[in-house]
C-alpha cells in the first residue's frame, strides 16, 4: 500500500502544470481576454472587449487591406468598391451609394435556419441590419453613424420608437410591422444590389461597412434567438458569417472560437504589404487561404498575476505587459536578454484611442466653465503615466489621437497642464475660493465614476490627493463595466471615465463625440452643447483631407480647449508581446477582425512549454526525502506494533 502511494505520489510530480490539461490539437490561438464580453449582436456591439470577438465572426462588405500603411479599404463580401452617383426621390436628385456583394456567400449551420443549414447571405440581410441600427430600443451602436445622412432614416427611427410604445412588451405586432416597412433611402435594386441615398455628402458611409454594425444580419435569426422558450437571446447566440463560429462560451470563464466551415473561399492572405514586409516575415503566408487558425481559445482573466505567469510559461501566445512586471522585461525602450533569448518579440504602437475624463453638463454645478478649466488643471498627466502606466502613454492635448488628420504634436491645451496656482484664481472666479462650496461651507464634493479595476487603488488614491490640493473632495465611485455603461447611457453620473478607440480613421469618428445634437445618443455622454462647435462640425465632417478642414478642426480643439468639457489624459502607447512560436503579425489601428490573419506552429510551442515547465531533478530528489521522511517513522511504528503484538 506504502509503494502503491509512493508510485502515485511520484507520477503527479512528474505530470505538466499545464492549466489546459493539454494544449488541443490544431492550431489553436492560446489568448486572454480582461473581462467577459457584453454582446455579440452586431448591431448592439459598441465596446472594444465585446468587439474583439464579434468582428471576427460577422463578416462585411468592406474591410481595411491587412498590411498597408496608410489605411486601405478594400472589398470583403462586397464585389467592388463602392460606386456613387445620382438618383431621383419624390421629384428631387439625391447623392448615391451603392455596392453589390458576392453570390453564393452562406451563413455558418445554425438551428435558426430551415433545416439547420445555413443559408445564402442576400442584400435584404445588409438592409435588415441598416434598419436595426435605427432601432434605439435595442441601443444600437450605428445610428449616430447613419443618424441624419440617409433620406428617411430618422423618420424610419421614429416610427420604429411609436411602435415600441404601441407594443408595450406585449405580442411585438407593431414591431414586426414597422420592419416590415422600407426606409425611403435605402433601395434593393436586386438580391445583392443596395443603394443608398444620401441626404448630404458623406463619404465617412463606407466606413459603417467595415464595422460589424454593416454586416448582414438575418431576420428569422434575430427573431428566433429571442430568450424565450428556452432559446438565448441574440446577445448571446448569433448567425455567423465571418470566418469564425462560437464553439464555446462560459460566462467569466472562457470563449472558444472555431473555424467557419461555410466561410466563403475567396479571402487569402495578402501578397503585397509595405517595404520590409517580407525580411519581416510578414509575407511568409501569402496566397493563403484564410482564416489559418483552427480555434481561438480566450480565457476570462481580469486578474494580473495569473495573466502574466501563464504568459511567462507558454500558456497564453500572445499578452501585454503588466505594469507590475515591466521592469523585468523591458529596459531601454527594448526587452531585457533574458527575454530575447527566449525568443519573445516585443512590439510598440501608439494606439489610435483617447482617454479623458467627461464633465456632466445636465449636472448644475459643471456647468461651471471656471470650475471645469480649475479641475483639468489640477492632474499631473506626467506623473500618472510614470507611476500607474510605466510612461506607456502620450499627453493628450485634444480629443484627436496621433495618426488622424487634425492631430498635431506641437498643439497645446493651456488645460492639459498642471498648474495649481492657476487653478486656485480659477475656482475662486468660479465662485469656489479656497474650493468651498459656499452652499455646505466645505470643501467642494464631486463624484468620479469608474470601471472597478483590481490593483488601481493607488491610482484612485492619487487622483483624489490631486484634487485635495486645491481643497476639492473627489469620491470615486468604483462599478462594473454594465452598470458603467448604463450610467453614461442614462447621464447619471457627475464626472465619468471616458475613451474612445478609432472605429474609422478619420476625425469625425473623434469629434462627433462633442457635437451637440449627439447628446441624444450615446456619443455625446456629457450633454456637451456649443452652437459655435456644432456649426462648425457640420461644415468640417464631410469635407475631404485638406488644408481648408485641418483650419476648420483647429478651430474646433480651441474651442474645446476653452470649454473644457472634457478633461484630456492620454493617448495610450501598448506594449505587446508574443512568443517565437507565434508569426509575425501587424497590430491593425482600428479594426479588430485580425484574428483570420494569425498563425502558430503548435510543435515548437509543444516543445518551448515542456522545455520551460520540466520539473527540475533537484525537485524529484527534495520529493522522494519528504515522501520518505513520511514513510519511514511509520513504517518503523508499523513494525514496533508487530512486535507488540506477536
Amino acid at each position: 500500500m506504502h509503494f502503491r502511494w509512493l508510485a502515485l505520489l511520484l507520477l503527479a510530480a512528474a505530470c505538466s502544470n499545464n492549466p489546459y490539461g493539454e494544449f488541443p490539437r490544431g492550431k489553436v490561438l492560446m489568448t486572454a481576454l480582461s473581462d467577459d464580453i457584453r454582446t455579440l449582436d452586431p448591431a448592439r456591439v459598441g465596446d472594444t472587449t465585446s468587439n474583439s470577438v464579434a468582428s471576427n465572426i460577422h463578416d462585411t462588405p468592406y474591410e481595411y487591406h491587412y498590411l498597408k500603411r496608410p489605411l486601405e479599404i478594400k472589398t470583403s463580401m462586397a464585389t467592388a468598391l463602392p460606386r456613387t452617383g445620382s438618383a431621383v426621390h419624390n421629384g428631387r436628385t439625391y447623392e448615391t451609394f451603392e455596392f453589390s456583394i458576392r453570390k453564393g456567400l452562406r451563413y455558418a449551420d445554425d438551428a435558426c435556419f430551415a433545416g439547420g443549414l445555413g443559408r445564402e447571405i442576400k442584400i435584404d440581410d445588409i438592409i435588415f441590419g441598416i434598419k436595426r441600427s435605427a432601432d434605439n430600443a435595442i441601443d444600437p451602436y450605428g445610428f449616430g453613424i447613419l443618424q441624419g445622412h440617409i433620406v428617411g432614416y430618422d423618420d424610419y427611427s421614429k416610427q420604429l420608437e411609436l411602435a415600441h410604445k404601441a407594443d408595450d412588451g406585449k405580442q411585438d405586432t407593431n414591431i414586426q410591422r414597422a420592419y416590415e416597412e422600407s426606409i425611403p433611402g435605402v433601395r434593393k435594386l436586386d438580391d445583392y444590389t443596395l443603394q443608398v441615398l444620401l441626404t448630404d455628402s458623406f463619404p465617412q458611409i463606407v466606413y459603417f461597412f467595415t464595422m460589424v454594425s454593416g454586416s448582414p444580419q438575418p431576420r428569422e435569426c434575430v427573431e428566433y434567438y429571442n430568450g424565450q422558450n428556452g432559446r438565448p437571446p441574440y446577445d448571446r447566440k448569433v448567425a455567423a458569417s465571418g470566418p469564425f463560429i462560437i464553439k464555446e462560451w462560459h460566462s467569466n470563464y472562457k470563449i472558444v472560437l472555431a473555424r467557419n466551415p461555410n466561410y466563403r473561399k475567396d479571402d487569402f492572405y495578402p501578397s503585397e504589404g509595405q517595404p520590409g514586409d517580407r525580411a519581416e516575415g510578414l509575407l511568409d503566408r501569402a496566397g493563403k487561404p484564410l482564416p489559418l487558425l483552427d480555434e481561438v481559445n480566450m480565457q476570462i482573466i481580469k486578474t494580473v498575476p495569473p495573466l502574466w505567469t501563464l504568459f511567462d510559461q507558454g500558456y497564453l501566445d500572445r499578452a501585454g505587459i503588466p505594469k507590475e512586471v515591466y521592469n523585468q522585461v523591458v529596459a531601454n525602450q527594448d526587452l531585457t536578454p533574458d527575454y530575447r533569448a527566449r525568443g519573445v518579440r516585443l512590439d510598440i504602437e501608439v494606439d489610435v484611442a483617447s482617454y479623458y475624463w467627461v464633465f456632466n453638463f445636465a449636472d448644475p454645478v459643471l456647468k461651471n466653465k471656471k470650475l471645469r478649466q480649475a479641475l483639468s488643471l489640477v492632474l499631473d498627466r506626467n506623473e500618472m503615466l510614470g507611476r500607474f502606466l510605466n510612461g506607456r502613454g502620450v499627453i493628450a492635448h485634444s480629443i484627436i489621437p496621433p495618426g488622424i488628420e487634425g492631430y498635431s504634436e506641437t498643439y497645446r491645451n493651456p488645460y492639459s497642464v498642471v498648474d495649481l496656482n492657476r487653478a486656485k484664481q480659477l475656482l475662486a472666479e468660479a465662485g469656489y475660493p479656497g474650493g468651498i462650496d459656499p452652499a455646505t461651507k466645505k470643501p467642494l464634493k464631486l463624484l468620479f465614476t469608474t470601471v472597478a479595476s483590481p490593483g488601481s487603488t493607488s491610482t484612485y488614491k492619487f487622483y483624489a490627493d490631486s484634487f485635495a490640493q486645491v481643497n476639492v473632495e473627489l469620491k470615486v465611485e468604483q462599478l462594473d463595466w454594465p452598470t458603467v455603461i448604463q450610467k453614461k447611457n442614462k447621464k447619471d453620473f457627475q464626472i465619468i471615465a471616458g475613451g474612445w478607440h478609432a472605429d474609422y480613421p478619420d476625425p469625425q469618428n473623434f469629434l462627433q463625440l462633442l457635437y451637440g445634437p449627439n447628446s441624444n445618443n450615446s456619443f455625446n455622454e456629457g450633454n456637451y452643447q456649443n452652437p459655435a462647435y456644432d456649426a462648425l462640425y457640420v461644415q468640417m465632417k464631410n469635407m475631404r483631407p485638406g488644408p481648408e478642414r485641418q483650419r476648420l478642426i483647429r478651430s474646433m480643439l480651441d474651442i474645446l480647449s476653452e470649454d473644457a468639457p472634457i478633461i484630456t489624459q492620454f493617448f495610450p502607447i501598448t506594449y505587446g508581446l508574443s512568443h517565437k512560436w507565434f508569426a509575425p503579425f501587424r497590430p491593425h489601428p482600428t479594426n479588430l477582425n485580425q484574428l483570420k490573419f494569425r498563425d502558430l506552429d503548435p510543435s515548437e510551442r509543444q516543445e518551448l512549454v515542456q522545455k520551460w515547465n520540466r520539473t527540475p531533478w533537484a525537485g524529484y530528489v527534495l520529493l522522494i526525502a519528504v515522501i520518505l521522511a513520511i514513510l519511514i517513522p511509520g513504517f518503523l511504528a508499523y513494525k514496533s506494533y508487530s512486535k507488540r503484538l506477536s
